[in-house]
């Protein structure tokens, strides 16, 4: 993990609770959105942040750079899963929702 110092730290210590949070908080605001244009683009700029943090940790500077660097990180990837977890949400939520008016217009139609 060489050139990916926040992914190396995230599975070499406890750091992965920082990433718990962004993936809870990251999968209410996803479910509560319901729309599935803003979660692919809360999931884009998670992943930018992640990716700008991981490039920034790689050029040398000081240790409370690289700190606040590992936490922005590890929240962004714990938003990138949360985001994802809402997409799935919504696509099956608009699913169940279709075949739910597929089954009124249904027996509407048998009446």
């Amino acid at each position: 993990m060489r050139y990916l110092p926040i992914m190396g730290e995230l599975l070499s210590s406890d750091s992965f609770i920082f990433m718990l949070i962004g993936l809870v908080v990251a999968a209410i605001i996803g479910i509560v959105i319901k729309n599935t244009k803003k979660n692919i683009v809360g999931l884009g700029m998670c992943f930018a942040i992640y990716v700008i943090s991981e490039i920034i940790s790689n050029i040398r500077s000081s240790y409370l750079v690289e700190i606040i660097l590992l936490f922005v990180g590890t929240l962004a990837l714990g938003g990138i899963i949360g985001f994802l977890i809402g997409l799935i949400v919504s696509k099956i939520r608009k699913q169940i929702i279709i075949c739910y008016c597929m089954n009124i217009n249904n027996k509407k139609l048998k009446i």
